[in-house]
């Protein structure tokens, strides 16, 4: 039956196909049996083995599992060209029989021994393509592993980074609020200066009102119509005139006088409010402004309107008046000079003569 190894034949309860491969006794088995390798789709499907029983190779396949036994009998039934069963069924002892055995193993053995050479072959260049694919694969595993190690130092150093980062933002925002802090209380300590220099500033125009009104207090209009009186007296005690035209006339003039001195007195009032309102300005504008200057600045006045009422008081009805070349002023160079006396030492306002003085 040697001729009909490599044959193809067809599968029973299949519809595929397959080649002989081996005809022959298996250890174990009773009979017959063909080694059969299944072609296409049937070898995926019905493979059973790769040519081995317990162990046993009797014949050599390209593909894993894709051998199948099955007894020649029944593989004869669908391939009736196979020769009879009974040739193959003679005792093994026979020489004839012993002898096509033989052949058919030498050549089963052969033919493997020559499809072994070419799936070694086949097998050298896969494993070189496999190592070759593999020093590739494990070339990249290195590149990926130095990669993660770069990217690890990488993120390492952000982190550090982002910490001191952090570190350094905690600092600043820890020395920002101290400074915040410490702006927080110079703003509560210039409030309070502030407080108190509003509390100077309404002490300061309370003292301004009422330098004010002792002022225009001292300025008095009774002094005024006192020396009205004493100018009266003065017209009663001299010889009677004989000519009260000439009387009425100096009534009229000393009525005239004393109009423009109630105008004159209104304008110095008018003047010195101004001058109020000039130094609440300036107080506003300087908080730390002192008493001194606002009393200096009040004397300054008192001595201007002493000056104006002693020129007033150089002023009668029918005398005759002295006139400088020059006007001349009596407190030049004096601190402290009364008009109403004519006196240094004191102001008017403070005169110990005033009711001497009429």
């Amino acid at each position: 039956m040697s001729d009909i190894i490599g044959a193809k034949v067809s599968i029973p309860g299949a519809s595929g196909s397959g080649i002989v491969r081996y005809i022959g006794p298996i250890q174990g088995k009773t009979g017959t049996f063909a080694g059969v390798e299944l072609l296409g789709t049937l070898a995926t499907t019905r493979g059973k083995n790769s040519g081995a029983v317990d162990g046993i190779q009797y014949f050599q396949v390209d593909m894993p599992k894709s051998g199948l036994f099955l007894p020649y009998d029944r593989l004869k039934s669908v391939n009736p060209s196979l020769g009879s069963s009974r040739v193959s069924s003679r005792s093994p002892l026979t020489p004839i029989n012993n002898r096509s055995y033989q052949n058919a193993r030498v050549s089963m053995i052969n033919e493997n021994l020559a499809r072994s050479e070419d799936l070694s072959l086949k097998y050298e260049s896969e494993i070189a393509e496999l190592q070759r694919s593999l020093r590739e694969k494990e070339k990249r595993l290195e590149n990926f592993n130095n990669q993660r190690e770069e990217w690890r130092a990488a993120m390492d150093e952000l982190v550090a980074v982002q910490q001191d980062g952090i570190q350094v933002f905690e600092e600043k925002i820890h020395e920002l609020e101290q400074e915040n802090a410490f702006h927080q209380n110079e703003l509560k300590k210039a409030n309070d200066a502030l407080g108190v220099a509003n509390r100077k500033i309404e002490e300061l125009e309370r003292t301004i009102e009422n330098m004010l009104s002792d002022k225009v207090s001292s300025v008095d209009i009774d002094d005024k119509q006192k020396e009205i009186d004493q100018l009266k007296r003065e017209l009663e005690s001299r010889p009677h005139l004989e000519d009260l035209e000439e009387v009425q006339s100096s009534l009229e003039e000393l009525e005239t006088i004393y109009q423009k001195r109630l105008d004159e007195k209104d304008g110095i009032i008018a003047r010195l409010q101004n001058e109020v309102e000039t130094l609440q300005e300036d107080l506003k504008a300087t908080p730390d402004v002192t008493p001194s200057a606002s009393v200096n600045n009040t004397n300054n006045n008192n001595n201007n309107n002493n000056n104006f009422k002693n020129t007033s008081n150089n002023t009668s009805g029918g005398l005759p008046i002295y006139r400088a070349m020059n006007p001349i002023d009596p407190s030049q160079g004096k601190n402290d000079w009364c008009g109403l006396c004519e006196r240094d030492g004191h102001s008017s306002i403070n005169c110990p003569y005033e009711n001497e003085v009429f």
